[in-house]
């Protein structure tokens, strides 16, 4: 039988912008057939909703399902070993750990798990690892109200550090002389309030951190620094100046300080050391930041553009997509979820 194509539009719902990616997926093969991004007032819900729809109509969506994702300091992740269990005797136990990790009363909380080994036969004995997920519902909630307000259909809602390791997971399945690769690779969110941090070892995710810190640091130090307005700041963190470099040299390296204490718990806990960097967010757009971090953690340091390897539209501008990308990748991500839909 022939395959049916399917698509879906991964809706990244950040603090200061909007970016939506829709893919079509056709067998194997997956295309990237509208995209586009809004700046969002951070205070004002009818700004933000009016804008989100302004979104999805200019950009030429086609499809009504979504996957989107919620982050903050109400979304618990933790990795924890298990006895060894069937699946259904883990949805029952997994309630009694979360009581021990999620700082809020479970009552409040959607709590989720998945289990990180695939062999889940109890007689084998020995311990498992598993993937504790909680997120207060009165978070969840708003979120998901927000999506369908815009007239979408939210079908699943991730946490957009694992959408990360989504989009990469993608990209290899889309080049296969890469598929092979079995390093530690750290992906490195920068978003205007907070950085995600997110290690993944043969596509599996081992290690996730939120650190309240980004762009909106570097925009500062550069407003101090060369005594202009946000706005301008803005703009001059894009463009390759030694003036620049200079005033974000501190608020860098005070953010590298706090990723290398992520890799150093990383690399503790796992006995394994990250062996590259890929970055995307929009402080990933900060010219000086990659060649920084090269030098803090002196591991290869790239920006990660997930368009390298996917199918492109014809009716889209490739150039301005390529130029947009590292804001893309966690709606990538979350479009890559179509295959599970």
């Amino acid at each position: 039988m022939l395959s049916k194509s399917k698509s879906v539009v991964g809706l990244d719902i950040g603090s200061s912008a909007v970016k939506a990616i829709e893919l079509v997926h056709h067998g194997k093969d997956v295309m990237v057939s509208a995209f586009g991004q809004v700046e969002v007032p951070e205070d004002d819900v009818e700004g933000r909703l009016n804008a989100i729809k302004g979104l999805l109509t200019a950009g030429g969506f086609r499809s009504k399902r979504v996957v989107t994702a919620v982050s903050g300091k109400n979304v618990i992740v933790r990795y924890l070993s298990m006895v060894r269990m069937s699946d259904e005797e883990l949805r029952n136990a997994i309630v009694f750990e979360a009581e021990k990790y999620v700082p809020f009363p479970l009552d409040e909380c959607i709590v989720d798990c998945q289990r990180l080994d695939d062999d889940d036969d109890p007689r084998k004995g020995g311990n498992m690892s598993v993937l504790l997920v909680a997120v207060k519902r009165a978070q969840l909630d708003e979120h998901l109200k927000l999506a369908s307000a815009t007239g979408v259909t939210p079908e699943i809602v991730d946490v957009d550090a694992f959408a990360l390791g989504n989009a990469h997971a993608l990209c290899r399945a889309q080049a296969p002389a890469e598929s092979g690769e079995s390093t530690a690779v750290a992906f490195v969110d920068v978003g205007a309030a907070k950085t995600s941090v997110n290690v993944v070892v043969d596509g599996t995710s081992l290690f996730t951190r939120e650190i309240s810190m980004g762009g909106n640091e570097f925009t500062a130090a550069i407003a101090r620094a060369l005594n202009v307005g946000q706005d301008e700041a803005e703009e001059l963190k894009r463009n390759p100046n030694e003036q620049v470099a200079e005033a974000v040299f501190s608020a860098i390296d005070d953010l590298g300080n706090e990723i290398q204490l992520s890799f150093d718990y990383f690399e503790d806990q796992f006995q394994k050391e990250v062996g590259r960097i890929l970055l995307s967010g929009g402080g990933a757009r900060l010219a000086a930041l990659q060649p920084a971090f090269e030098r803090i953690f002196e591991k290869p340091t790239s920006v990660f553009n997930p368009f390298t390897y996917l199918a492109v539209d014809g009716g889209i501008d490739a150039d301005l997509l390529a130029c947009n990308a590292p804001q893309l990748v966690t709606a990538v991500g979350l479009a890559a979820r179509l295959q599970r839909i």
